[in-house]
């Protein structure tokens, strides 16, 4: 049902695409005045009061955008977490069938909101992310809805089993396919792009993390891994590449992924998944390679 419903949804943005101006329109007041009131209840599982200081401790922004049925936007509300009333939106909508799309994260700077059905939070910005669409049916009464947000990131970490180069100070992690680009309807993400990571590390550190927007309920990235030294003058100083096949991510779990990062060699690997849970995280996916 749910993936009739985003197809049909889908369809419908695609072919008013033209109409959508995301761009226009000014913020609105963050109050409870209007007939639709939107309020964040829960994150993932952990269900909690929608008060500040519980919402603060998973994002600190929300960002609620309203469309009706033509694709067009009607309204928003951007937060930030001290703002007063922080995880409650109100509207004034008019009669009729409306499509609410909620985004929490901690990034700098607000998402774009793109023509294309894209919400885009900068790659060198992103962390944990959490997000819902929903369907807002107004009619001569005024709406209250309770939300559930749903984390849609993977965090990938490696914790390197060999030593780390001595003069390490740069570490990158490249990639195919999305990174903070996703599809505001299903949440999944909607690029194929080559991606970049760019750490700077010690070589003391003894794991190192990003995260990224699986493209599907299961997906895989092939991830290359090059480590540098600057030296005195800045020259750059390649020490170490290695190439990771076939990582499994998914959405709200965490890869970890155990084994020689800086033998210069390729990697074949074993994948099995714990039963341990990290925090409000699903099952830790585990990789040795």
């Amino acid at each position: 049902m749910l993936y009739g419903l985003f197809a049909c949804v889908m369809a419908a943005m695609v072919s008013s695409c033209e109409k959508m101006v995301l761009s226009d329109g000014a913020e609105l007041e963050n109050q409870e005045q209007g007939n639709v009131v939107v309020r964040v209840s829960q994150f993932e599982q952990t269900p909690f009061s929608a008060t500040r200081a519980e919402a603060s401790d998973y994002c600190t922004r929300l960002c609620f955008h309203v469309y009706g049925d033509d694709g067009i936007r009607v309204g928003y509300v951007n937060e930030k977490q001290e703002d007063e009333g922080f995880g409650t939106a109100s509207f004034t909508l008019e009669e009729g069938h409306y499509w609410l799309v909620v985004v929490g994260h901690s990034a700098a700077s607000n998402p774009s909101f793109s023509a294309n059905e894209k919400v885009s939070i900068s790659g060198k910005n992103l962390g944990d992310t959490f997000w819902c669409c929903e369907e807002l049916e107004v009619g001569d009464e005024g709406l209250e809805k309770n939300l559930v947000l749903k984390r849609i990131v993977s965090l990938v970490r490696f914790l390197p089993q060999d030593a780390c180069p001595e003069n390490m100070d740069q570490l990158m992690f490249k990639y195919t396919g999305s990174r903070g680009t996703f599809n505001g309807l299903t949440g999944y993400g909607s690029t194929h792009a080559a991606q970049t990571v760019d750490l700077s590390v010690s070589a003391d550190d003894t794991q190192f993390e990003f995260y990224m927007i699986p493209s599907a309920l299961r997906d895989t990235l092939s991830v290359k891994v090059n480590s540098y030294a600057h030296s005195s003058n800045g020259a750059v100083i390649p020490l170490t590449e290695k190439t990771i096949d076939k990582i499994p991510v998914q959405r709200n779990c965490i890869t970890i992924c155990r084994g020689n990062l800086f033998d210069n060699q390729s990697s074949q690997h074993s994948v099995f998944i714990t039963v341990s849970v990290d925090g409000d995280w699903d099952e830790d996916i585990n990789v040795s390679y």
